[in-house]
């Protein structure tokens, strides 16, 4: 999916670049030759930068982000981003059909979304996806790999105690192929 979210902004990118090109100058430009047996010279000149008035700031989308938390991190509620979906079947990433906290259906990419490293043990940590699409969850690190679907409307969550360490995590969609953004909460409160 990260290689669909590169192609789509370097699609945007190419075509940002050509209508911009269209409204600048041209950065070289032949002088008229005064006398027909001189040779033409070339002219470079930078072209002029064009004015963005909007009265806005710039703003960057992080997406795909590893995190390293710890117990009692703040803001409460920390959003990763990114876009749902993938070609290859849950079941073959996790190494099972069903974990304790869900079937493990739906297709995600080969390699993880996000790592997320807890540097000490949780006593509660939920993680939660938010999408408007039909999204699955699959987290494999210590201890196991765990599957969730349709736990909150469409969306899928895994909630309890963690270990310290490393885990990937996936998020996927049911249907093989499909993709939609998300956001990926992590929260310390039920």
């Amino acid at each position: 999916m990260r290689k669909f979210a590169a192609r789509s902004l370097i699609t945007f990118t190419a075509m940002t670049t050509a209508i911009l090109a269209v409204a600048t100058p041209v950065r070289s430009q032949t002088k008229p030759s005064t006398t027909p047996s001189t040779p033409t010279s070339v002219e470079i000149s930078r072209p002029e930068k064009p004015e963005i008035n909007s009265g806005k700031k710039a703003s960057f989308v992080k997406m795909f982000e590893d995190i390293a938390i710890a117990p009692r991190f703040t803001p409460k509620a920390i959003q990763l981003r990114g876009i749902s979906g993938g070609g290859v079947e849950t079941q073959k990433k996790s190494g099972r059909k069903v974990t304790e906290t869900g079937d493990c259906i739906g297709f995600v990419d080969a390699e993880p979304d996000h790592k997320i490293t807890l540097t000490k043990p949780f006593r509660f940590l939920q993680m939660q996806v938010k999408s408007s699409g039909d999204t699955i969850l699959l987290v494999r690190g210590p201890g196991g790999s765990w599957c969730s679907d349709d736990v909150s409307d469409r969306n899928p969550e895994i909630g309890g105690d963690w270990l310290e360490g490393t885990y990937e995590v996936w998020v996927g969609s049911y249907e093989e192929n499909t993709s939609f953004p998300y956001l990926l909460q992590l929260t310390e409160e039920p």
